[in-house]
């Protein structure tokens, strides 16, 4: 029966530190690959990890038994893309060796993510964890945290957030505005916690890319898009203002702030297309069609939804059906918009389909 000591580094600090390929088979490879990490960070916990193993695997040779000793390491962007590589140096191992039982060694800080991934494809017979003794001192402390800020993964995570924390902070000190800094404060930490939580780091990072290449090339999109956020944040706050003041029960204040700002919703919206349609003409030669039928649509919306709304607010204040039903919805202007939104509807499906049957039939 053959054994396994497997070393894992899920963020390649081997590769990036050391420039140490993976996977590393054998003792003496292994033993140098320990070597040149500790010599590149004496106090990375990877290279304990390393020596242990080491160790591990003498005792096994020294017992008498079949043993093999592998290293195999990650990425830096530690989750999905390490993850992905260490399983498929991990295959490419077991093929090699052709071992029956593994023994992980660990530093113990992500064993809950590598031990699945391990045991899915080989049986684990135990768990060495190596945790690194280190001195309590004040001055061990403060150098602690200076290496822990150091270091790339950290900045990221945890420094990046404190530096816009405390930068906000000191502005709102210097202004005298100390309760809007802490509420802005308390959204940006929120927003962040969201982000992590919801894993948009990829997302955003994409947005950030589209805004520069939409400044550099001058697309119409990003512009379009600027508008329609400032048209937003305008129909809100004049929402807001307008409202103000009244007394109004919270069903009825929802409400009327949805059919004040319902318009300029839908015309942001038509804005982004309208860039959208332009950029593909202009810049990929390409005329998107199927666009044509959201004006119509838009438009039938907000008519429906703009007569459905002042009905509700008509029922807040009326309390007789009998009345609501012949004297509003039965009144001129709601027919009217119900009307008038139904035939933009009609005559955005029937522009479609003509321009779905023209297209084909040109593609063909």
């Amino acid at each position: 029966m053959k054994t396994l000591i497997l070393c894992i580094d899920r963020d390649n600090d081997l590769g990036r530190k050391a420039n140490f390929p993976s996977p590393i088979i054998g003792r003496e490879a292994n033993l140098r690959a320990a070597e040149a990490l500790a010599l590149a960070d004496p106090e990375d916990s990877d290279t304990n990890c390393l020596f242990a193993a080491i160790s591990t695997y003498d005792s096994l040779i020294n017992e008498g038994q079949d043993a093999e000793i592998v290293t195999i390491c990650g990425d830096i962007s530690v989750g999905l893309n390490s993850d992905t590589k260490i399983a498929e140096q991990l295959d490419e191992v077991l093929k090699k060796v052709k071992a029956d039982r593994v023994i992980l060694v660990s530093d113990g800080a992500e064993d809950e993510y590598i031990i699945p991934l391990v045991e899915s494809r080989i049986k684990i017979d135990g768990v060495k964890r190596i945790v690194v003794k280190q001195s309590q001192t004040l001055e061990g402390t403060y150098y602690l945290i200076k290496r822990l800020m150091d270091d790339e993964k950290l900045q990221k995570r945890f420094m990046l957030p404190l530096s816009i924390v405390f930068l906000i902070w000191g502005f709102s000190a210097i202004l005298g505005a100390i309760s809007v800094g802490f509420s802005i404060i308390l959204m940006v930490l929120g927003f962040y916690l969201l982000v992590r939580v919801f894993h948009m780091e990829k997302m955003l990072t994409q947005i950030g890319r589209e805004i520069i290449t939409g400044l550099r090339m001058g697309k119409m999109t990003l512009f379009s898009a600027i508008l329609a956020i400032l048209m937003v944040i305008i129909s809100l706050v004049s929402a807001y203002r307008l409202l103000e003041g009244r007394e109004l029960m919270a069903g009825e204040y929802v409400i009327q702030f949805i059919n004040q700002v319902l318009w300029w919703m839908i015309a942001a919206g038509l804005l982004v297309a309208l860039g959208r349609v332009i950029d593909a003409y202009f810049k990929e030669k390409k005329v998107l069609w199927t666009y044509s039928i959201l004006p119509f649509t838009a438009i039938a919306f907000g008519l429906i939804l703009s007569a459905s709304l002042n009905i509700l607010i008509e029922v807040a204040h009326e309390k007789s059906l009998h009345f609501i039903f012949t004297q509003r919805i039965l009144s001129i202007p709601f027919l009217a918009k119900i009307i008038g939104g139904l035939l933009v509807a009609f005559i955005g499906s029937v522009l479609y389909h003509i321009l779905e049957d023209i297209y084909k039939e040109e593609k063909k």
